[in-house]
């Protein structure tokens, strides 16, 4: 990371805002499909058999709270990603 920061122009930050809009998509997404999730009764699994409400509570809300947790630290290292990116901004226009 130092090395980054030795490096000039506008790559050194700009690699910070990529990473936090890739993260806040995610979060974004995740979120939505979490939100489904709990509307329909029902998580949805690409590869393995869907989990329902109904069916198997315990394991549709420790998935649910599962799911939630990663949105959560997913959407926190984006916000950390962007006070990186802003910090060195303001590093570079003071200097």
């Amino acid at each position: 990371m130092a090395e980054t920061r030795e490096k000039s122009g506008l790559w050194s930050w700009l690699q910070f805002v990529l990473a936090a809009c890739f993260m806040g998509w995610c979060s974004l997404e995740g979120a939505r499909f979490l939100w489904r999730s709990w509307q329909v009764g029902i998580l949805l699994h690409g590869k393995g058999p869907d989990v329902a409400l109904s069916d198997k509570p315990l394991v549709f809300w420790a998935l649910s709270g599962f799911y939630g947790v990663s949105i959560l630290a997913a959407g926190g290292f984006a916000v950390f990603c962007l006070l990186v990116a802003l910090r060195d901004v303001t590093r570079k226009t003071r200097s």
